[in-house]
């Protein structure tokens, strides 16, 4: 098994069909499913790639996007963690905890401050994960609200107790 980092502008065709593909397996919900046959990101396309291989088989992937969060009005550059899966056959061999590792020492030395994925405390938290309730998003009607199931892993700073504002779309 190999590791693989690649900028999304780099992704082929055939690459392409084969995160959707790997992405459709693993996100199974209909609405999931659906959007992953067309496209290989859910909200919006991210900047990087890390992709486990085994035998020419993509096996496991992490999208890391760019963005930055608001704290009292200083923007704080960012991971947005999303589209995290492992293929069935091969889960509980800790392929997402040793790319979240490879992505936090990367992301470290650009200097981000923070990174930051929507999910469960008891898949993250081996990785150095932690639940926070005072991330706030933009919402539809122009109005900041908190979003569901934060979590945070510092990498150059201390979490925030204060608000914090994600700017852009969720990931």
């Amino acid at each position: 098994m190999n590791l693989q980092y690649l900028k999304d502008a780099d992704v082929s065709v055939d690459l392409d069909k084969k995160i959707r593909t790997l992405l459709s397996t693993c996100f199974i919900k209909s609405q999931d499913a659906e959007i992953f046959s067309r496209q290989r990101y859910y909200n919006e396309m991210p900047e990087h790639r890390y992709m486990f291989w085994n035998k020419g088989d993509l096996i496991a992937h992490i999208a890391v996007h760019d963005k930055e969060v608001l704290i009292d009005k200083i923007p704080h550059p960012i991971c947005g963690i999303a589209e995290v899966c492992v293929h069935p056959n091969y889960r509980k061999q800790g392929m997402v905890k040793t790319i979240l590792g490879e992505i936090h020492l990367a992301r470290m030395e650009d200097g981000d401050a923070y990174s930051i994925l929507f999910g469960d405390e008891e898949v993250y938290s081996s990785s150095g994960y932690h639940c926070v309730d005072n991330l706030k998003v933009l919402n539809p009607s122009k109005e900041w609200s908190v979003t569901g199931h934060t979590m945070v892993h510092a990498l150059n700073e201390k979490w925030p107790d204060g608000e914090v504002k994600l700017v852009g779309i969720p990931f």
